[in-house]
């Protein structure tokens, strides 16, 4: 057996398709034109094909030249929905992309969808935003199904492969044999799958393959030429090729030895492998002074940025700069001086003067009367490595820190429930020592987890995938508290751990109880309002109609001037309600643009308005635009028609007043009050909504007359 550690690094290349064929099916013919613009904007490879007959698409698909890369359909058409043709494309296409894109969302039809083998589901929203978030959700469901096209094909390309190829477990039994490989060797397929590799060599030839062959396979690749013993026991010399995958299994690849042609290159087989070799490296001279380089493959000079005729003659120490430590230096230089071989990482320079990790491995070699004939030197460029471990080594203190000194409790445990590590905040919350909670069970100590349940359950977590979920924990005195478990599957040191962040959430679960009690009264009282009241009220307006048409009298205006009272009294009812039962967005709100659109959907009017701010809030923006509605409102209301308003800044938030006749002295502090008003068209409730809106933000507001009269609301934003 005779062998060579040059390589050709295996790589997988998916061809780069020049367009992505996208059938997207959608009743709606405009908003499927808007789909295929925007699709096509976002990416140049796309190209749109709509269809708003299901059953049209399905007869594209089923056309002999279909190149149809993913299918896009909404759910809610006339005939068939978007399920129904899932189904369909399934039965023809198995393996075909198809994205659910629906404005009638559920998780029920999200579940049926998925149950039936849909790649992807995706709602209709507002905004373009979603066109960009469709593009790339095909784009993914694309290169996953070409991926696993081109893979199929790659197994189809072994299977009828010339060349023999094989695939055995850690224990050296095969576990597939191509065709080729058995024929090579004497068998049929069925037979030479479970035979150990030792089977096809002599035995003088076993001890070689264990102690050179397969350390050279681990440690990159192997290849060189074999005598194999065939099953009739006639031997094979053929060239034979060794690597390991990342699972441990052996690749074996049997290739015909080719024809050299002499008159094509001058180099010696062994020198063109070396220069064709992944790693740089270097034969240096012993016998001469300074232990000259007197070869350098490509590698090298690719890897240094230093050209063959500038390295031959010099010593490796050229190098070397000033952040290269000493200590592997002075490990190379003892190896040599001994004849031994040696591994080192340090850090190197090339020609431009950029730093790079280099593994050096060197070794002697000798004649064959045992005398030292030159040193072969390996070289690989493992920056990227070792930027890893030092980020990994900063990751692991950051996270040791938070982890001790972190407000929220931390524990680790294993898959057994074992708790392994806690932090000091665990235990004084539920008064225990760290000695008192290592080697006690998670069910020990959070009661509403479920030992013959946990373990199953944590397994089945995928790792460095965050989780959340509620639970409880107990104190040594016996009392609980609710938590939010943040739980997150790692490799810690080789072991498998699952650490959990705790956060005690009991002011959240109180506010929660006091929300769902406040809500239940709010959804009392707007069932009220909006049915028991609005219903007797729009029977009134339709019998008052009615009674109009029979008779004339100066009663009918004044009743139907009531009711309007009514009806008013019962929207800022509902507003009030609502206010207080939203949830809040707060985002940056630009005060003049807002004051300038409520202003403008008031009723037509001959006042005023004057913004003097350029004031920005943070606010939710509906309930703002409540507030300022109102205060405009209001002081068109109690000012008159040829009224000035003015929106203005304070030190510390902002105003709206009017130059009207103000407020009276004795009510300042009563205008927030619910039902109090001193117009006649006025129902009571405006200022009170306003104030409503301020105290959900936090927020003071005050009202007065101003200096020059009329009416002024301060509103404190910074409180």
């Amino acid at each position: 057996m005779t062998g060579d550690d040059g390589s050709h690094p295996d790589s997988t290349f998916l061809p780069d398709a020049k367009t992505v064929e996208v059938l997207h099916i959608d009743d709606d013919s405009s908003f499927a034109d808007l789909v295929a613009t925007f699709l096509e904007r976002e990416h140049e490879a796309f190209t749109v094909h709509t269809e708003t007959d299901p059953r049209d698409a399905l007869a594209v698909l089923e056309q002999n030249d279909c190149s149809v890369d993913c299918v896009v359909s909404d759910y809610d058409m006339p005939g068939l929905d978007g399920l129904d043709v899932l189904e369909r494309v399934r039965d023809t296409h198995p393996g075909l992309p198809f994205i659910l894109y629906t404005g009638k969302g559920s998780e029920e039809i999200a579940s049926e969808a998925i149950s039936a083998g849909v790649t992807d589901y995706l709602q209709k929203t507002g905004g373009t935003e979603q066109y960009s978030v469709l593009a790339n959700r095909i784009l993914n469901a694309t290169e996953g199904y070409r991926a696993e096209r081109y893979l199929n094909r790659g197994l189809e390309a072994i299977e009828t492969a010339q060349d023999g190829i094989s695939i055995l477990n850690e224990d050296g039994y095969i576990e597939y044999a191509n065709t080729a490989c058995a024929e090579m060797l004497g068998y049929t397929r069925e037979e030479i799958i479970g035979l150990h590799w030792e089977t096809f060599y002599h035995d003088d030839d076993v001890d070689a393959v264990y102690d050179v062959l397969l350390p050279e396979a681990r440690d990159g690749r192997w290849h060189g030429t074999t005598t194999f013993v065939r099953k009739d026991g006639a031997e094979l010399n053929i060239e034979h090729t060794l690597s390991y995958t990342e699972d441990r299994s052996l690749i074996c690849t049997l290739s015909p030895q080719p024809t050299i042609d002499a008159d094509t290159t001058n180099l010696s087989a062994k020198e063109q492998a070396m220069d064709e070799a992944p790693v740089g490296i270097l034969l240096t001279d012993p016998h001469q002074e300074d232990n000259p380089i007197i070869y350098a493959n490509d590698e090298f000079t690719e890897l240094t940025g230093y050209e063959k005729r500038d390295v031959i003659g010099r010593n490796c120490r050229f190098l070397q700069g000033d952040a290269t430590a000493d200590e592997p230096v002075q490990k190379l230089r003892t190896a040599i001086d001994n004849r031994e071989s040696v591994t080192v990482e340090l850090r190197n320079y090339r020609k431009d003067g950029t730093e790079f990790w280099n593994r050096v491995r060197v070794a002697p070699l000798f004649d064959d009367d045992g005398e030292i004939d030159l040193f072969v030197g390996f070289q690989d460029d493992i920056t990227e490595r070792k930027q890893y471990e030092e980020q990994l080594q900063s990751h692991s203190a950051r996270l040791e820190a938070v982890f001790e000194h972190s407000p929220d409790m931390f524990a680790v445990h294993d898959i057994d429930g074992v708790i392994r590590d806690v932090n000091q905040r665990l235990c004084d919350e539920l008064g225990y020592t760290e000695s008192e909670l290592l080697g006690r069970k998670v069910w020990d100590i959070d009661p509403t987890a479920d030992p013959g349940r946990a373990s199953s359950f944590w397994d089945t977590l995928p790792p460095n995938t965050p989780h959340r979920f509620e639970g409880e924990l107990e104190r040594k005195d016996g009392s609980t508290f609710p938590i939010e478990v943040h739980l997150i599957r790692l490799n810690l040191d080789g072991e498998d751990r699952f650490v959990a962040m705790d956060r005690d959430i009991s002011d959240q679960k109180q506010r929660e109880r006091e929300l769902v009690q406040q809500n239940e009264r709010l959804d009392r009282f707007t069932s009220v309002v909006s049915h028991d009241l609005r219903n007797p009220l729009q029977v009134a307006e339709g019998r008052l109609e009615l009674l109009r048409e029979d008779c004339d009298s100066d009663h009918i205006d004044e009743i139907d001037h009531a009711l309007g009272r009514m009806d008013a009294l019962i929207e800022d009812l509902l507003a009030l309600a609502q206010a207080g039962e939203e949830a809040m967005d707060l985002e940056p709100v630009w005060l003049p643009e807002l004051v300038e659109s409520c202003w403008e959907t008031l009723p037509e009017t001959t006042a005023t308005l004057t913004i003097e701010t350029e004031r920005t809030v943070k606010a939710d923006r509906d309930q703002l635009r409540q507030l300022v509605m109102n205060l405009l409102r209001n002081a068109i209301e109690h000012g008159g028609s040829d009224v000035t308003v003015t929106v203005g800044d304070t030190g510390d938030g902002f105003y709206v007043a009017d130059d009207g006749a103000g407020l009276p002295e004795s009510v300042s502090g009563s205008v927030f009050e619910a039902g109090y008003t001193t117009a006649d068209e006025g129902t009571g409730f405006g200022l009170s909504i306003v104030e409503e809106v301020a105290s959900r933000h936090g927020w003071k507001i005050s009202a007065a007359n101003g200096r020059n009269g009329g009416a002024r609301f301060e509103i404190t934003t910074t409180c």
